[in-house]
């Protein structure tokens, strides 16, 4: 366990080095998704927003800058953990990933280490941000104090999970841009960021029960905006677990798969 702990500290500072050297970069984190979660508010100014409006069936107008806070703020978490999973590719070129992948570290450790330093340091800026705003929105409906932290926990377990699984998945080619272009912007649309997944057509619900941040987002609300207790929660809970068990399995078997075809081929920088 100490061994694992000390893997793990490794490449945060090994991530914190490479990723966020400059105060500029923490700028950004704040600057483009405020700009964002203004952008999408205002979007629904030109629509009717009344009480007989086709999107007032699954939320109403009061509650929509919260919606829309919960929406950003887990996709923030999610976000940073497919840039992160992308910026590997350049870790590859430069060999640093060969060289972790000859040693004996726990690979696991590796992978789960990266995700976790970069979700800490990409959102937090934005965390604050979030947390000041909810002063100021209406809508918050809490069963108890435990409510925002569990839904910090929920936010921060399952976004770990994805960023470990998305670390594998980039593992399988060196030039995996075009994972960058699939898992984004389509988990912004259909995660239920800016619109309730219920609102969708069928087709965009299969897409949407696709992204891990689906289910993490519709536990949130309930914990911050329907002030749903734990027993209530308790299938929502279930499924959101088995899909992150669904996840860890298919890290382990892929990351086993991925190294044997390195050590195959005998050049993970080029493959």
């Amino acid at each position: 366990m100490k061994q694992l702990g000390s893997l793990l500290l490794a490449e945060i500072i090994k991530e914190h080095r490479h990723s966020f050297h400059s105060k500029m970069i923490y700028f950004s984190l704040l600057v483009w998704p405020v700009i964002n979660f203004v952008t999408a508010y205002y979007s629904f100014a030109p629509f009717r927003m009344g009480a007989d409006s086709p999107l007032a069936r699954f939320i109403s107008y009061e509650q929509l800058p919260l919606f829309l806070l919960t929406g950003y703020l887990g996709y923030i978490f999610y976000w940073c953990l497919v840039q992160s999973s992308w910026q590997m590719s350049f870790e590859r070129q430069a060999g640093t990933m060969e060289m972790i992948f000859i040693s004996p570290v726990n690979r696991l450790a590796f992978l789960y280490g990266r995700s976790l330093s970069s979700l800490i340091e990409g959102v937090w800026l934005f965390f604050c941000f979030v947390l000041l705003a909810l002063f100021f929105v209406d809508g918050i409906q809490l069963s108890g104090w435990w409510a925002p932290p569990l839904a910090f926990l929920i936010l921060l377990v399952s976004a770990i999970v994805w960023g470990g699984f998305l670390c594998v998945l980039f593992l399988f080619s060196r030039d995996s841009s075009f994972l960058y272009t699939v898992l984004d912007e389509p988990m912004l649309i259909f995660s239920g960021v800016r619109l309730p997944p219920m609102a969708f057509p069928v087709w965009a619900k299969v897409i949407s029960f696709c992204f891990p941040l689906t289910y993490a987002l519709q536990l949130i609300r309930e914990l911050l905006m329907e002030g749903a207790s734990l027993q209530t929660m308790l299938p929502s809970m279930g499924l959101l677990a088995a899909v992150l068990l669904v996840l860890v399995t298919a890290t382990v078997v892929l990351l086993k798969q991925a190294e044997k075809h390195m050590k195959k081929t005998g050049n993970m920088v080029m493959y």
